[in-house]
């Protein structure tokens, strides 16, 4: 009977290529594993190495997305003519829109629409109604009517939640001043 050795965390997921060695070879006397026996020791080692980062990068992005899921990375307030109001996704169904946004174009002095693209939160994380604001999106878009929004920008978001980072929260129509 051979005796086990037990090795430590860092020998199992990142061996020296010495150890890789001894642990192929290990594992060809021992149990003749067909999965290990077709590795050699500095096979052993790249795949191990390869498995780690592979595990560490996966462990990274969803702490990344985890937390920056929940910063509010800024707010304000847009005017413009709402363009589109869906309801996208194959899998998780959410609230997208454009809006055109005034403005001049840069290096000339002619007046064009920019298209900015949001979101609703169908998680409500702010306490708004996902279905009031779609309505008076849908209203204001069928009336042509000039809105203002309010809206928080997130740091990054999860695919089910929202195709933008963009998060409207309040819906107002501008009222046209009649000039006299």
């Amino acid at each position: 009977m051979t005796k086990k050795t037990h090795q430590t965390l860092r020998q199992r997921l990142f061996p020296t290529p010495d150890e890789a060695d001894e642990i192929s070879s290990r594992k060809r006397k021992n149990d003749g594993d067909a999965y290990y026996t077709d590795i050699s020791g500095s096979g052993l080692l790249f795949y191990r190495w390869i498995r780690s980062l592979f595990l560490a990068s996966v462990l990274l992005y969803g702490t990344y997305q985890g937390i920056g899921n929940t910063i509010d990375y800024s707010r304000g307030q847009k005017t413009g003519m709402i363009n589109k109001v869906s309801e996208t996704g194959l899998f998780w169904k959410t609230y997208e829109g454009q809006m055109a946004l005034e403005g001049i174009v840069s290096g000339s002095l002619t007046t064009s629409a920019n298209v900015w693209d949001f979101s609703l939160d169908r998680q409500a994380r702010h306490g708004e109604n996902t279905q009031e604001l779609v309505t008076k999106l849908r209203e204001s878009m069928q009336n042509e009517t000039k809105v203002m929004i309010t809206y928080t920008e997130q740091f990054t978001t999860w695919p089910w939640r929202s195709g933008t980072n963009y998060f409207i929260q309040n819906v107002e129509p501008i009222r046209k001043i009649e000039k006299q």
